[in-house]
């Protein structure tokens, strides 16, 4: 079975719940983790891990082409694969290289004498994971995809967690990294169930085509994810950096549903598309559904961001509280973004999105070393909210131009939002009433807030209930 005639529905809902899990062992693991540390040594090790974030687009961008020609009907299958062992290989030695070069400066930057070995290390351990991975979601299993990012999560904090805890810091951290990222590829090779071939030079030619541009639209696309880290790291401290990050944390579950359904949505237009077959609904329905966690944290985070931090990684973190709504509001632009930004993809134009991706990064450098300079280390976070939120209307055009007859804002968001707007009235009510000081009330108030959401949701949209009797009918819960 391929991607494009595979239950669509049941693989997010598979890959939703495999999301949920991974993000309560990283959570979990985060919250130790970073009392462990604190800021600083906490700050250092996602300064490693942004550089390599940025690194390693080369060998996500190839293999995100080799994903997009094996859903396209008589490619070889184990070229594709084999194409992206091949380029994964290649880059890990030439990171290797250049950081021994680099390695005064790269010690310079992350604070880290050996900074240069744990980041050819942190290189390798992330490409091999990554880049298997991608093939995986190219499968018509990718919501396993989620399962394999939850089950390598829980190697990764157990590892982590041991070697912090003996004494080795930053570069425990770096060494759990490496260990659960070198375990969980030959399973995810194991799961794709197609043997690796040598990759002939058509293959090799038509791959490239396609990475012509998804590999610079890699490197804008994660210099912007990473750009307030790098730009932290650059103009202020690793402990304003660890703040950060313990935000990011908070606000990931915002990008559940997008990570999902962008990840699968590619494939499956590339597939139908290949066998001319209608694609409209598939992106109708991803755009309804897929800000349905986003909208509710960005409320939550207006309302409850500073206590919810506080209590869950302790008074030294009490300056993340600054960024948690910004970043939930950029969480928001982004979950639309990405399931526009994978249409395009589909419609084999990459190019577009590099042009996007070009003009977001360049807003987002411009804008946030200004604003830094002009309101602090928030101002970093303002700039991504603004460049992220020029990247969607542009998205949006692009897209609509391709499908004039979709609806950008369907029915499902409105009731998402105003469902938003309950809630958000109920938790600042009841923040109104408790004393937010003890962890007990704090939980009672997010767990008082999800519930009002999906309880008015349920009551006001029909399309949500829909939804959920189709997605449990198809999964054969009822």
């Amino acid at each position: 079975m391929s991607i494009g005639d595979t239950d669509f529905g049941v693989q997010v809902g598979i890959g939703f719940i495999g999301r949920v899990v991974t993000m309560l062992v990283a959570f979990l693991g985060a919250i130790v983790l970073a009392r462990v540390l604190g800021p600083d040594g906490y700050g250092s090790f996602y300064i490693l891990m942004a550089t390599v974030s940025v690194l390693d687009n080369p060998v996500t961008g190839w293999a995100n082409a080799c994903r997009k020609r094996l859903t396209e009907e008589g490619f070889p299958a184990g070229e594709a694969v084999g194409s992206t062992l091949l380029g994964v290989l290649v880059a890990a030695i030439a990171v290797t290289l250049g950081s021994w070069l680099a390695a005064p400066y790269i010690a310079q930057f992350t604070g880290q004498p050996d900074g240069w070995a744990l980041l050819s290390l942190l290189f390798l351990g992330m490409v091999t994971y990554v880049g298997t991975l991608e093939i995986l979601k190219a499968s018509a299993q990718f919501g396993m995809s989620q399962w394999m990012i939850a089950g390598r999560d829980v190697v990764r904090v157990l590892a982590q967690g041991a070697l912090v805890l003996a004494g080795l810091g930053v570069v425990g951290m770096v060494g759990g990294m490496v260990i659960a990222n070198l375990l969980a590829a030959p399973v995810v090779i194991y799961l794709l169930g197609i043997r690796p071939e040598f990759p002939s030079r058509e293959t090799v030619r038509s791959v490239s085509r396609f990475a012509r541009s998804s590999i610079p639209n890699g490197f804008f696309s994660t210099a912007q994810n990473r750009m307030d880290t790098l730009l932290l790291a650059f103009l202020a401290t690793p402990g304003i950096v660890g703040n950060y990050e313990v935000a990011l944390r908070l606000t990931t579950p915002a990008m559940f549903v997008a990570g999902v359904a962008g990840s699968g949505l590619m494939g499956r237009i590339s597939n139908r598309r290949s066998k001319q077959q209608d694609v409209e609904n598939d992106i109708q329905n991803n755009l309804s559904y897929v800000s349905i966690i986003a909208l509710p944290l960005f409320v939550g985070a207006l309302t409850v961001g500073t206590p919810v931090i506080v209590t869950l990684f302790s008074n030294q973190y009490s300056g993340a509280g600054a960024f948690v709504a910004g970043l939930a509001l950029f969480h928001l632009f982004r979950s639309q973004k990405t399931v526009l930004g994978s249409t395009l993809d589909g419609f084999d134009r990459p190019d577009l999105n590099l042009r996007i991706s070009g003009l977001v990064f360049g807003l987002n450098l411009l804008l946030g070393v200004a604003l830094f300079f002009a309101i602090g280390p928030i101002g970093v976070v303002v700039a991504t909210i603004i460049s992220e939120a020029v990247g969607y209307v542009t998205t949006a055009y692009l897209v609509r131009s391709l499908v004039p007859s979709l609806t950008l804002i369907p029915q499902p968001v409105i009731h998402q939002a105003v469902s938003g707007l309950v809630m958000g009235t109920v938790v600042y009510t009841a923040r109104e009433l408790l004393p937010l000081r003890w962890w007990g009330y704090v939980i009672f108030v997010v767990a008082l807030g999800g519930g009002t959401y999906f309880a008015t949701l349920l009551v006001i949209s029909e399309p949500f209930r829909g939804t959920v009797r189709a997605i449990t009918r198809d999964a054969g819960l009822i």
